[in-house]
């Protein structure tokens, strides 16, 4: 602004002499206004250009404090202080014209910069953005460049980061970290268009198969079906074009849960008999006895208990033969207590109409819970509901009603639709018993399925 009221402009050079930046990068308006009069500019020529009456700018200048956004903005405006002296934010056309310059040169780059210092010293102060403001502030849809070339160490990165996120989704269920797997699997995918060796390219395909695979699974924690289908299928493909047979039936397993716990299980023995042609074909008897195992609890959901115990026999027997089985590394998850668990699962489905099935039931579900890494919650989680489930059936009632709580405990930390719906069968037989704790637990089964 130029008004005058009469008197000469201010020359701007009064604003660059140190004891006048001093004040002003402190906000110091007496200070300032003190100075200003040395230089000759009287009280009411500044009471005329920064709208403020006579009196009040004397009351500053004998020390009242000034704090107001606006009121700063209205001072530096009059009398054409710079605005960044103050750590104010710049106007929306300026702001407006930081944006538009990108990176164009120096000063634009200059004048982008003070227009930030003023907008973050605007947020301090508690005073509104405009929305060039927030404009300034807000972050585009940029990727990250992926390299020129591609060598084994940016393979091993990729899958410890999937790595990684595998175990923070046992721990806390898909639902903690979707979004950030489904970036890691994009990233994955895009390191294909580097230039790399045959031989890194193909460990890149298996890097890219397993990320793909987490993708799924933690779709299918989310009762995602298609989504899970679509990513597990992809991995398939995948595995299949990397020549990795037991990675094939790694995969394919995943694929066999998604119908096996949708309630599916004559679908899911088919995928877990096609992924037995390749574990077999991969000579790893971890990879067999995976598909084994999982091909007895497709049979027990059938109610076929002959087919079942036939084929967990033979999981059983694999597994103890494969302490020098190659494929360890991949297989990793699948470790002696998630065979307990598996085993345990199989018995369970037996023992709700099956006493003797259900007394073995409880027995491989204390090793698994004794077992099983305290990281895998959500295993955890299952496990405590099926012996809750099998503890009721034999009626013990108090019993099945603590370890029930328990399960629900554990379920709540966890997000996974799935557990929610693995909650059905306690659920079903805490309303088979009277009781008021037993009931309880029925209500409040019934409320946390209810409210997913």
């Amino acid at each position: 602004m130029n008004v005058t009221d009469g008197d000469r402009p201010i020359d701007p050079i009064v604003w660059h002499g140190p004891m006048m930046r001093e004040a002003l990068a402190r906000r110091d308006i007496g200070r300032v206004y003190q100075l200003l009069q040395r230089c000759g500019v009287p009280q009411r020529q500044i009471a005329a250009r920064t709208g403020q009456g006579q009196s009040e700018v004397s009351a500053i200048v004998n020390g009242r404090q000034v704090q107001a956004y606006d009121v700063l903005e209205r001072i530096a405006d009059g009398l054409d202080i710079p605005r960044g002296y103050l750590g104010l934010a710049y106007s929306d056309d300026a702001v407006a014209r930081a944006l538009s310059s990108g990176s164009h040169g120096a000063e634009d780059d200059f004048m982008q910069r003070r227009g930030f210092l003023g907008l973050i010293s605007k947020i301090v102060m508690g005073a509104a953005l405009t929305q060039p403001e927030l404009d300034l502030l807000a972050v585009g849809p940029a990727t990250t460049p992926i390299p020129a070339h591609l060598g084994a160490t940016d393979v091993d990165q990729v899958r410890a980061l999937t790595a990684a996120l595998r175990s923070y989704d046992a721990a806390h269920g898909g639902g903690s970290c979707r979004d950030a797997i489904l970036a890691h699997t994009h990233w994955t995918q895009s390191l294909l268009h580097a230039s790399a060796t045959d031989d890194v390219r193909t460990r890149l395909l298996s890097a890219i198969a397993e990320a793909k695979t987490l993708a799924g699974w933690t779709a299918h924690d989310l009762g995602l079906q298609s989504d899970a289908r679509r990513w597990l299928g992809q991995a398939v493909r995948d595995t299949r074009e990397a020549g990795g047979p037991v990675h094939t039936a790694i995969v394919l397993y995943h694929l066999g849960r998604v119908p096996l716990d949708n309630d599916d299980p004559a679908e899911a023995l088919k995928l877990f008999q096609l992924g037995q042609i390749a574990a077999q074909d991969s000579h790893s008897s971890l990879a067999v006895s995976l598909l084994l195992t999982h091909e007895a609890l497709a049979y027990a959901h059938l109610g076929d208990t002959r087919q079942a115990m036939t084929a967990l026999r033979r999981a059983e027997d694999e597994y103890a033969h494969a302490t020098d089985d190659q494929h360890q590394e991949l297989l990793r998850f699948f470790d002696h207590a998630a065979l307990q668990t598996s085993a345990a699962r199989i018995h369970s489905h037996l023992g709700l109409t099956d006493a003797a099935h259900r007394a073995t039931a409880m027995e491989r579900l204390r090793r698994a819970l004794d077992q099983a890494p305290v990281d895998r919650v959500r295993q955890r989680a299952f496990n405590l509901t099926w012996m809750a489930v099998c503890t009721l059936a034999e009626g013990d009632l108090a019993g099945g009603v603590a370890l029930g709580n328990q399960a629900l405990d554990a379920v709540r930390a966890v997000q996974s639709t799935r557990l929610l719906d693995h909650l059905k069968p306690l659920q079903e037989q805490a309303g088979r018993h009277s009781g008021s704790d037993v009931q309880q637990l029925h209500h409040e089964v019934r409320l946390l399925r209810t409210a997913a």
